[in-house]
Formats: C-alpha cells, sequence, structure tokens
C-alpha cells in the first residue's frame, strides 16, 4: 500500500549543482544553435539531414548523476516540430561533443530531445479563458 500513496508525492527538486549543470548546458547549446550553421548529415539509410529554421531551447533537465539530459525545444512559430526533433536527435553526437568541450565535466551527458508541450497547453488554458468571458 507504501507504494500506491507514493504516486502523490512530487518529485524532488534539483540540486543546485544539477541546475548550474543545466544552465551550461542550455547556453552552450543555445549559442551553437542561434548560429545557425547546421551540417547536413547524412542519416545510415544514405537521406541527406538538414534544417534551416531557428529552434529555441526551452528547458534542460539533467539526471541526478549528470549523465543524462533532456532539453526541451520548440522551433520558431511551433513549425515544423517532427523535422526538428529528428534533426536534433540525429545531431545529438555533435552537439554532445561541443556540450563537452565546453561544460567541463567528469562525463559528458547523453542528449535526450524533447518537443516542449507548454505552449500548446498554454494556448489551450487561453482559449478555455477567452470562451469564458
Amino acid at each position: 500500500m507504501k507504494k500506491d500513496l507514493d504516486l502523490f508525492v512530487p518529485k524532488k527538486a534539483p540540486s543546485h549543482r544539477q541546475s548550474r549543470v543545466a544552465q551550461e548546458i542550455r547556453h552552450c547549446l543555445a549559442d551553437v544553435l542561434s548560429r545557425g550553421d547546421f551540417p547536413t548529415l547524412r542519416t545510415s539509410k544514405g537521406k541527406m539531414l538538414s534544417f534551416s529554421h531557428p529552434i529555441t531551447i526551452t528547458s534542460v533537465d539533467v539526471s541526478p548523476d549528470l549523465h543524462h539530459a533532456t532539453i526541451s525545444v520548440m522551433p520558431l512559430g511551433g513549425l515544423f516540430q517532427a523535422e526538428a526533433l529528428t534533426f536534433l536527435t540525429a545531431f545529438s553526437g555533435l552537439l554532445r561533443k561541443t556540450v563537452s568541450q565546453k561544460v567541463h565535466l567528469r562525463t559528458s551527458p547523453m542528449l535526450a530531445f524533447e518537443i516542449d508541450r507548454s505552449f500548446s497547453v498554454g494556448e489551450k488554458i487561453d482559449s478555455i479563458l477567452n470562451s469564458l468571458g
């Protein structure tokens, strides 16, 4: 029965070190992505993969052991989300290398990308509030 009660306990807040590392990773990736000089990558199937639209990094969550980082991103205007996620996932090895060069850690974290859903949730809440008033 104890395990059922644990479902409603909020997660532990990130440590100060986790927050600092997350911010360093966010700044490093934002710097790389703001330049927009993405290379054209070749996938394992031989397909050329490129992306030329601006991408915003909204948040970075780092695991307690600093070995994994989940990066929430949103392409400008919310367009081409699937393409951006595919490109960043393919580009993650090069981004990890850049992070390891700029953020001095014992090990470079594995980078996982996801689309930030907070914008769509905010729009939904906004439309509900507008329909009420």
